[in-house]
């Protein structure tokens, strides 16, 4: 029995095995990729979209220390003024002066809470940090005046007050940065190595990319070595002093024009395939065929007599089709 058993064993891993194969050739992922799905290997977005994953995390981690002691550092300095200027609103407050200090801090941060909200939302108000700095300056000057002109004492007043409102730039700095990165709008500089090296020519890259409003270094490159062809084309045949008044003024303007096209480029509007053609053509049939028989066809309808014939169309694109053959929808 047991050889028997053994010659069993194998015939059945033998069937299974074609099973399997064969099995594995009809579902093949080839057709999968026919439809339009990308392949299993990932894009480089997806990859940019983990290291910037991991990035975010990092920033949660560093906001997760940072932000209690931001608060701790403007509860002491808060309560470090708040003796000095409770003693001096006395004269006018009263047993109330303790308002003014309360009421200034809160101000103050609520003032700059909603700036950094401003900045988070791409949508700076600089009125709320001005006031703010103003606020703060006056806070710093009316307790530098409580230390009766000793500059240690008035050195330790202002410490606090001036730890608070760095930590609060780097913190709006990091926001713009971000916020710049994110929508695009951030303008990269232009490498120290290269204003150290040329200067002038420097100086006209930066201001051609504020004027066209690149944000890019490299498409600012791209755009100077544009310009730069093209004003050597006008060298070669006015000279390379003269051509600013030599030149006819629509090669000039071409120049402009030249910059201008490859800054702002004009999307191109897909033409329309063959194909589109041969459908509109095959449904302009069905719905005259329809209309010598007296029948209304739906959008549905009229997709399902194109699959009949052999034609694909997407249920997306019976919109698109029922407008170019000026086929009305059937009232629900």
């Amino acid at each position: 029995m047991g050889p028997h058993r053994r010659h069993r064993d194998c015939v059945l891993r033998g069937r299974r095995r074609r099973l399997r194969l064969r099995h594995s050739s009809r579902t093949d992922p080839l057709p999968r990729q026919r439809r339009g799905r990308r392949p299993s290997r990932d894009p480089p977005c997806s990859r940019w979209r983990s290291v910037i994953r991991n990035l975010t995390r990092a920033v949660v981690l560093a906001a997760c220390v940072v932000a209690p002691l931001v608060v701790a550092l403007a509860v002491l300095g808060g309560i470090g003024s708040f003796a000095t200027l409770r003693h001096l609103a006395e004269p006018w407050f009263g047993p109330q002066a303790w308002i003014v200090p309360i009421g200034i801090d809160l101000g103050i941060l609520a003032l700059l809470a909603w700036d950094l909200l401003m900045e988070f939302a791409d949508l700076p108000w600089p009125v709320l940090h001005w006031i703010a700095w103003a606020f703060i300056t006056a806070t710093v000057i009316l307790n530098i005046s409580a230390a009766h002109g000793d500059p240690i004492a008035g050195l330790m007043h202002a410490a606090m007050p001036v730890l608070f409102v760095t930590v609060i730039e780097g913190i709006r700095h990091l926001i713009r940065r971000w916020v710049g990165l994110a929508t695009g709008t951030r303008r990269e500089r232009v490498p120290l190595s290269r204003w150290l090296l040329a200067p002038i020519s420097s100086f006209m890259l930066w201001r051609r990319m504020v004027l066209w409003n690149v944000t890019s270094y490299p498409r600012g490159l791209q755009l100077e070595y544009l310009h730069l062809e093209a004003v050597s084309a006008l060298h070669q045949v006015h000279g390379r002093w003269l051509w600013r008044w030599k030149a006819p003024l629509s090669e000039r303007t071409a120049v402009r024009l030249q910059l201008a096209g490859a800054a702002f480029p004009v999307p191109q509007i897909p033409q329309q395939q063959d194909s589109d053609d041969q459908l509109i053509q095959a449904a302009q049939a069905i719905v005259a065929r329809a209309e010598q028989r007296g029948v209304r066809l739906s959008q549905m309808d009229l997709a399902a007599q194109l699959r009949a014939q052999g034609h694909r169309i997407a249920n997306e694109r019976l919109r698109w089709l029922a407008t170019a053959i000026g086929l009305r929808r059937e009232p629900v």
